[in-house]
């Protein structure tokens, strides 16, 4: 796993989505959250899939002024007052993203190479909180 921490943007994966957004503007963020949707309910997700899609969410927080600790800063110069409004615009956005983080926590590469860590735990606490943060 190429992680370094349980939080969002602790991992390289993450971190590429962000200059892809700087690139690529904000339906970047609702494809990364479409990708884990648009699979079969049952499928198995990729980790990747899942750490692009937690660090689109993390835009979406954001948006809402409810920046996580690790919010890279060539983020938050991209996301500008007219960016923001573009995300909370897109419908749908905050619902997807619910179903993204439960597909994740639940039907993911990523959550069990997070239960072979001693960081499980605090890896869902982040979890959690990005709900909440998108709420």
């Amino acid at each position: 796993m190429g992680a370094w921490g349980p939080l969002n943007f602790e991992n390289d994966t993450a971190l590429d989505l962000v200059y892809e957004i700087e690139e690529e503007g904000a339906n970047r963020i609702k494809i990364a959250i479409e990708a884990v949707n648009s699979r079969e309910e049952d499928s198995f997700l990729d980790s990747d899939l899942c750490s692009e899609a937690l660090a689109a969410i993390e835009y979406i927080a954001a948006a809402k002024d409810k920046v996580s600790e690790d919010f890279p800063e060539d983020a938050e110069e991209w996301l500008t007052p007219a960016n923001k409004e573009t995300l909370l615009a897109i419908r749908n956005l905050i619902a997807n993203s619910k179903q993204a983080i439960d597909r994740i926590k639940h039907n993911s590469e990523l959550k069990d190479l997070w239960e072979e860590t001693e960081e499980f735990e605090e890896w869902n606490k982040v979890l959690d909180g990005l709900v909440t943060r998108i709420s």
